[in-house]
This record gives C-alpha cells, sequence and structure tokens, in this order.
C-alpha cells in the first residue's frame, strides 16, 4: 500500500536533515583535522545525536509509529528558520491522511 504524499514530504524531509547534517559533521571533520582548531567530542555527539533524532524521525513516520507523529512536530519547530518550509510541513502534519497513516499502525 502506497503512503500518503504528506507522509513522504515529512519523512523525506527528516532524511534530509538527517544526511545533511551527518554530511556537514563529516565535511567539518575532514577538513579541519589538520589545523589547529579542533572540536570537542561533545559537540560532535549532540550534532550526530540530532542527525540521529531527524533519522529516526523520518522511519517513524514512514513506518506510521505513533511516536513519529509527536517527535515529527517536535523535529519540525527547527525548520522555523525556513518559515515558508515550516508552514508547508506544518499544514502537511494537519492533514487527515497523515493523522489517518498514524491511526492504522505500522505498516508494512
Amino acid at each position: 500500500m502506497p503512503r500518503p504524499p504528506p507522509v513522504v514530504l515529512l519523512a523525506r524531509a527528516h532524511w534530509a536533515v538527517a544526511g545533511a547534517t551527518g554530511a556537514a559533521v563529516a565535511v567539518v571533520h575532514f577538513t579541519t583535522r589538520d589545523l589547529p582548531i579542533a572540536f570537542s567530542p561533545k559537540a560532535y555527539v549532540v550534532t550526530l545525536g540530532l542527525a540521529a533524532l531527524f533519522g529516526t524521525t523520518g522511519a517513524l513516520v514512514w513506518w506510521g509509529v505513533p511516536p513519529g507523529q509527536a517527535l515529527s512536530r517536535f523535529c519540525a519547530l527547527f525548520y522555523l528558520m525556513r518559515p515558508r518550509l515550516f508552514f508547508q510541513l506544518w499544514a502537511a502534519m494537519k492533514l487527515p491522511e497523515f493523522q489517518a497513516h498514524f491511526r492504522r499502525g505500522p505498516a508494512a
């Protein structure tokens, strides 16, 4: 059964942020490792933790697991820096087909 368009939109948005965050960590690490500046391990933990949060949220939304709906709303707050994107994703979360995706239970 295909997933509703709002579910695909939200899951892909969260996965894109997770991928971009992970790629940014890799780029910063490899470009600064020979320079006299250093990032603490805590910086890597926090940043990779955010990437894991967004990736997990995308997976939970994709599978229709109920905590994914709440995590998606939380993660959407990070999009407030891009108001147009934020309001588009927030409106998608209000659509009945998005909400019904979580009432059906996990999709295979």
